[in-house]
């Protein structure tokens, strides 16, 4: 056995391998597989993206990953770059919210996307922000933004644009048309992320979100899941049964988990084998 040690003790191999598996945190963010993700309550992400808003001379991006996404971004480059790049990041799913505290880097609490857009769009009511609705089916963002306006009188919705485009063309110079200063895009992952990290650069939008689904609940088409079962951390449940095409995604859920649990497992295994070497 102490020979077994011993050989641990000096494979560097070892270290490379727990290193990929190991959680930190870096200023005000929660390292989890190669993601940053800040440590803000909803308030505190709702005046960091104002700010963002009121500063920002290029665009500035937002994205929302969740345990799904989180893992998705482990096999597709593009996913994990365009969150490595994104200007915040907050975390959309309690699984990572309970990744983070087991991992011992906690973050404050869920802020999921939808959350944060209702409270950026009552502020941009307020404050006279120019928004740009895009993603969902033809007539999708149009009803949201009839719905919005209506929700949140003085909201400036200047401009609307469905979400099954194969070119971008079309949404850009819809978006560049009317110069919003947020820009809302529902169209999933990855396609959101990818299309927001490879278009920044040819819009002059100060603050880009990802917000998933969130216009398909705005316009009233699909309706989300109470607070009982938000509090339960429950709404991916609420969402199979309404959505029971979804059950692929959420098979995903327990593999997240069993991924949480070995990096943990590897963390304790890393401290062992760091352990101070014997005395000759």
């Amino acid at each position: 056995m102490l020979s077994i040690l011993r050989f641990f003790r000096r494979r560097d191999w070892a270290s490379a391998w727990l290193r990929e598996c190991r959680a930190n945190a870096i200023g005000d963010r929660s390292m989890l597989f190669g993601i940053g993700f800040h440590k803000l309550t909803l308030d505190e992400a709702v005046t960091r993206a104002e700010a963002m808003l009121k500063t920002s001379k290029s665009s500035r991006m937002i994205v929302t990953p969740n345990s799904v996404s989180l893992l998705k971004s482990r096999k597709n480059p593009r996913l994990l770059e365009a969150y490595q790049r994104a200007d915040l990041v907050i975390a959309d799913g309690i699984g990572i919210v309970w990744a983070s505290r087991l991992l011992r880097v906690p973050l404050k609490e869920r802020v999921t996307g939808i959350e944060l857009a209702e409270a950026l769009l009552k502020r941009s009511s307020v404050n006279g922000y120019r928004v740009f609705l895009l993603g969902g089916k033809d007539g999708v963002a149009a009803r949201a933004a009839s719905r919005l306006k209506a929700r949140f009188p003085g909201l400036a919705i200047v401009g609307t644009h469905h979400g099954y485009f194969t070119e971008d063309t079309k949404p850009l110079a819809a978006i560049r048309r009317v110069r919003p200063q947020i820009l809302l895009v529902a169209l999933g992952v990855p396609k959101q992320e990818q299309w927001m990290a490879k278009c920044a650069d040819q819009l002059e939008v100060p603050l880009m979100i990802g917000i998933g689904g969130a216009l398909d609940v705005f316009s009233g088409d699909r309706q989300r899941a109470s607070a009982r079962w938000q509090r339960l951390g429950l709404e991916w449940a609420y969402r199979l049964l309404h959505q029971p095409r979804r059950i692929k995604r959420a098979l995903a859920i327990p593999c997240f988990i069993g991924h949480v649990l070995w990096t943990r497992a590897s963390a304790n295994l890393s401290t062992f084998i760091h352990l101070p070497a014997e005395k000759a």
